[in-house]
């Protein structure tokens, strides 16, 4: 194999496990959100709705960027084969 060969072959696998870790991560963050807003319900807490809420946001945000460059790299690896 060359070196090209090798390299797109791990930038693949290295974007495989970045997607992945992505989705894992905005699970994580899905259920964490929802037992702050169980907790802040229960307790009658708004400024922890409105706290956690804003980090939800963020979260989105983040999983948004990461697939798009994603998607994005990809098809750059793919028009340059």
């Amino acid at each position: 194999m060359t070196d090209k060969a090798i390299l797109i072959q791990r930038a693949s696998r290295s974007a495989y496990l970045l997607r992945r870790l992505n989705f894992v991560t905005l699970c994580v963050a899905v259920v964490v959100y929802a037992g702050l807003i169980a907790i802040a319900i229960y307790n009658l807490l708004l400024p922890l709705v409105v706290f956690s809420s804003c980090i939800m946001l963020a979260e989105l945000l983040v999983f948004q960027i990461v697939r798009t460059l994603s998607d994005h790299l990809d098809l750059f690896r793919r028009a340059t084969d």
